[in-house]
């Protein structure tokens, strides 16, 4: 799905490449505070701006019941792939695409609170949680093994189901299309597939929230700003991706290659005369302000290196695990070479990788200037 979709509702495209797990949002109450920006921001990582609604912040506190989470194509387990979630989020932007930052994600899921930290960079940390229904009640309560943070209450709906209108606050807190997330000291974003929210306005009964008073808002925990309720619907999401990109509405996989080298010519030009058909890969010279944009904000192991780097698919490769890629974009006859380079381990690929970058002046020309498509 890499189109607005048919009905147009989606800001922005979604990525070209297969979603990562499917996933359904039940039972949801969103309980939502003014907050002011300046306590706020120190919970946000660098590089992602508060998003605000007629200048006002808002962080909100949502239980609900994640159920049959799986990833895409498998189907779900019971016991493992449905369990009560209860989250803290914040409303954020990056080159104009609005998302989400969750500062936490409590849930009663060992196989979620294990994987999603590792997999994604997200907050997930384990808590005793249910979330029952009760008549037109929803009850639901929360407790952090961690460190005993929780939340109780209950809530219900009241007043028509609706949808939110393009402009109007609900909107803005509810029309979300991606998330963002720092994993391995990069900013991240991940893009999350939906239809447009159908809710009510609710009423809801705190008894207890040291869940968001833990992060010292200044807030009156017990007493949101707003209450909505939701049914819920099904979701797609998308694996993470380098959240910095060359331009923001620019799909393509990206190759960083030398600017004064005749070997990454040769290379860059043997690809682009070669690519499958669909296939799309833009490049940059290393020493390119895009290039050097996204690099910069790429963890320091990947950073500081002298190397080629290939983005695909939102993650970055360098040195031989970047070249062998490559190949992938290629017509069939090229690209089954992938799984017989693969098939060689990474140290050897990379001593190869490196007498031939230290080497390659001797045999291949300086150019006078940068000959690849830059576009």
């Amino acid at each position: 799905m890499g189109a607005k979709g048919e009905d147009g509702h989606l800001p922005f495209p979604m990525p070209m490449r297969p979603h990562a797990i499917s996933q359904e949002w039940r039972e949801l109450t969103f309980m939502h505070w003014k907050v002011d920006a300046d306590r706020l921001q120190p919970h946000l990582p660098d590089g992602l701006e508060i998003d605000f609604f007629e200048g006002e912040a808002y962080v909100g506190v949502i239980p609900f019941i994640m159920k049959n989470v799986r990833p895409r194509g498998l189907p779900s387990v019971p016991g493992i792939s449905t369990f009560a979630e209860f989250n803290v989020r914040t409303y954020v932007v990056k080159d104009g695409q609005p998302g989400v930052f969750f500062l936490t994600l409590d849930a009663k899921s060992l196989v979620t609170c294990f994987h999603a930290p590792r997999a994604y960079g997200l907050a997930y940390r384990y808590a005793k949680a249910e979330v029952k229904r009760n008549g037109d009640d929803l009850q639901w309560q929360s407790r952090r093994s961690s460190d005993g943070a929780e939340l109780r209450g209950t809530s219900n709906a009241k007043g028509s189901m609706r949808s939110a209108e393009p402009d109007s606050l609900e909107y803005f807190l509810f029309e979300r299309y991606c998330l963002y997330t720092e994993h391995e000291g990069c900013l991240r974003r991940a893009y999350v597939y939906h239809q447009p929210w159908s809710f009510q306005d609710g009423e809801v009964r705190l008894e207890a929230n040291t869940l968001l008073e833990s992060y010292n808002m200044g807030l009156d925990v017990l007493s949101p700003d707003l209450v909505h309720f939701s049914k819920g619907l099904p979701v797609k999401t998308w694996s993470i991706e380098v959240a910095e990109r060359i331009d923001v509405n620019d799909q393509r996989d990206f190759l960083f290659l030398d600017g004064d080298c005749g070997l990454c010519h040769r290379l860059a030009t043997f690809i682009d005369k070669r690519l499958a058909r669909g296939k799309q890969l833009g490049y940059r010279p290393i020493f390119h302000e895009d290039a050097q944009r996204v690099i910069e904000t790429l963890p320091a192991k990947l950073r500081d290196v002298d190397s080629v780097y290939l983005v695909r698919h939102g993650k970055p490769y360098i040195r031989s695990a970047a070249g062998i890629r490559c190949v992938l974009y290629m017509r069939w006859y090229y690209k089954m070479w992938f799984p017989v380079l693969w098939l060689i381990p990474l140290p050897l690929r990379n001593i190869g990788y490196r007498l031939i970058a230290k080497y390659r002046h001797m045999f291949f020309k300086r150019p006078t200037e940068c000959l690849f498509r830059v576009d």
